[in-house]
């Protein structure tokens, strides 16, 4: 009879804490918000395994400067856009959408 009510006080106090821990930013006296995000990520301007036209889009030369990945393998930075693609050197198709793995700085 006991056990029911010891674990219904435990879950109340350790419930509030978790919900509190996962806020990002905890001010006394206000509420945590959680903004909604969009379950399909907005379309980019090109779509994966398109061929870029030669000398529409700029190359990014110092990769490392926004935290991606050294240039390797055949394949080059291409900024199209506000959006950061991994492309093909030769063929200059599209592989991949890299804005994510950007740092601040871009």
């Amino acid at each position: 009879m006991l056990r029911p009510i010891i674990s219904a006080a435990i879950a109340a106090i350790i419930l509030p804490t978790l919900a509190h821990a996962q806020c990002r930013i905890a001010v006394a006296g206000t509420n945590c918000v959680a903004i909604p995000q969009p379950l399909t990520p907005d379309p980019g301007p090109v779509e994966i395994g398109e061929t870029l036209e030669r000398g529409r889009y700029s190359m990014i030369m110092n990769a490392r400067y926004y935290g991606l990945p050294t240039v390797s393998d055949g394949w080059v930075y291409f900024r199209i856009e506000d959006e950061i693609y991994r492309v093909d050197w030769r063929s200059h198709k599209v592989l991949e959408r890299v804005t994510d793995q950007a740092s601040r700085n871009w």
